[in-house]
């Protein structure tokens, strides 16, 4: 069954004797978390990224194809989790009466209150510092929960449950549609033999066992990032994989001279993305 603009509604938890209902997708979620080369990062670490992540956000259509995707019917507010610098709050907030915009980095959140006082919807925005673990019983329901490319959580059921417990008409949620945070032509410079993130199917399949059917629709994101200069392009990479040997940053560097450079010497390095899109009615 499906709502209106497509959302799927709440039919009730899998059959007892659907084989699914016995299969342990969240504790095969956590574990493949836990192995991931991709591993959570820390508020601290969020922090220092801050203004790079925001700066390359600038110019992205990934929030316009997000926002197009949203049925808004039955909303006038939001609740954003890991909003980091605004780009989805900021359009939430000039379309709804309210948004609570939640991230664990207070340097995120410095840059959200810039945004939204630049584009003049300051006061209809409530910054709050919170994280997936964090205990969330004083936070405020809203018709709206959104996720975006933010669900780090070890726990990915516990962060689906959350999203649903303040959710009053329904949720949207992306996730990355293969779990690989680098393209295949950089992951085989590379080397390594990574553990993707868990992906989008474990979050259906999780959903469709708590009684939530979603749908599932795609996002692509093309043209890739711009960096200042060799270094930052490692530096990305390292962030995206951890540390890397002397022989990976090697290959990486080497890489990094090849991909070609505009008028204004940055680095443009095509990268496409696919995420997934799903919604769900409460």
């Amino acid at each position: 069954m499906k709502g209106k603009g497509g959302a799927a509604r709440r039919r009730g938890p899998l059959e007892a004797e659907d084989g699914l209902m016995g299969v342990d997708f969240a504790g095969m979620a956590r574990r493949q978390a836990a192995s991931s080369g991709y591993p959570p990062r820390t508020a601290e670490e969020w922090n220092r990224r801050a203004v790079a992540r925001s700066r390359r956000e600038k110019g992205n259509d990934y929030a316009r194809e997000f926002l197009a995707r949203v049925d808004f019917g039955g909303v006038r507010t939001a609740m954003d989790m890991g909003c980091g610098s605004g780009n989805l709050a900021v359009p939430l907030a000039q379309r709804l009466d309210k948004v609570w915009a939640c991230d664990f980095a207070d340097g995120m959140l410095r840059l959200l209150a810039a945004a939204a006082e630049e584009a003049g919807v300051r006061k209809k925005i409530v910054a709050k510092r919170l994280a997936w673990a964090d205990d969330w019983s004083r936070v405020p329901r809203a018709d709206l929960v959104v996720c975006s490319r933010a669900m780090d959580a070890l726990d990915m059921q516990g962060a689906l449950a959350k999203m649903c417990s303040k959710a009053k008409v329904r949720c949207c949620l992306t996730l990355h549609a293969g779990g690989f945070f680098l393209d295949g032509e950089l992951r085989e410079v590379l080397g390594r033999r990574s553990v993707p993130r868990p992906g989008y199917l474990y979050a259906v399949n999780m959903l469709a066992q708590m009684g939530y059917w979603a749908k599932v629709d795609f996002l692509e994101t093309r043209g890739g990032l711009e960096y200042a200069d060799t270094e930052e392009f490692v530096g990305s990479v390292r962030w995206r994989v951890g540390e890397l040997s002397a022989a990976e940053e090697k290959r990486v560097r080497a890489y990094a001279e090849r991909i070609p450079r505009g008028e204004d010497g940055r680095l443009r390095h095509r990268h496409d993305f696919r995420w997934a899109f799903l919604s769900w009615e409460v």
